[in-house]
């Protein structure tokens, strides 16, 4: 009996680490991840803008391009992968500061894939735009260096003067990024 116990009280343990260890994992998304696979999809069949300053715009409300509404429509979706809520998450990209502490830390920010996104209009689609809390140990002349930002990803979305997120993370860890 005492055997049994003993292998029941091992198997348990096994498994409490075990669910432990998934629950600590951390899963590095790139950018197009965040995007639905049709968002995906329709983005990858649009031609490359042409960049002749001639020529009307295809985001301008006058254009006659016949792609302008698709390119709109990949700009402004907020369509989400809802199996990201809830994960533990690496992401990499730039901040821009939302909020700041009594000593100008920077504690919550907007994560965007390039430089100057959300400072420059128009900003990225909602679903390449995570609002981020708990940031610890940056301040606003870090808006130049891209980090690793990890921590747990939702598919709560967040509206701010600059943008809309679609996503939002809890940070717990940032470091610089590195390839």
């Amino acid at each position: 009996m005492l055997r049994v116990l003993s292998i029941a009280i091992l198997l348990l343990s096994v498994a409490f680490t075990s669910a432990q260890l998934q629950a600590d994992e951390v899963r590095t998304l790139e950018w197009t991840d965040l995007m639905p696979e049709e968002d995906l999809a329709l983005l990858e069949t649009l031609p490359d803008i042409e960049h002749d300053y001639s020529q009307p715009s295809p985001f301008d409300d006058a254009s006659n391009d016949p792609y302008a509404s698709l390119w709109q429509q990949v700009l402004s979706s907020a369509k989400v992968r809802e199996e990201f809520n809830n994960q533990r998450v690496r992401l990499p990209g730039f901040i821009v500061p939302l909020e700041f502490d009594q000593n100008q830390n920077v504690t919550s920010f907007f994560l965007v894939p390039y430089f100057g996104a959300c400072i420059h209009v128009p900003p990225p689609p909602p679903n390449q735009i995570v609002y981020v809390t708990d940031a610890k140990g940056l301040t606003a002349d870090m808006m130049y260096t891209p980090f690793w930002i990890t921590g747990v990803l939702t598919t709560d979305s967040m509206t701010h003067d600059l943008a809309f997120a679609a996503y939002s993370l809890k940070a717990d860890h940032i470091e610089e990024y590195s390839w």
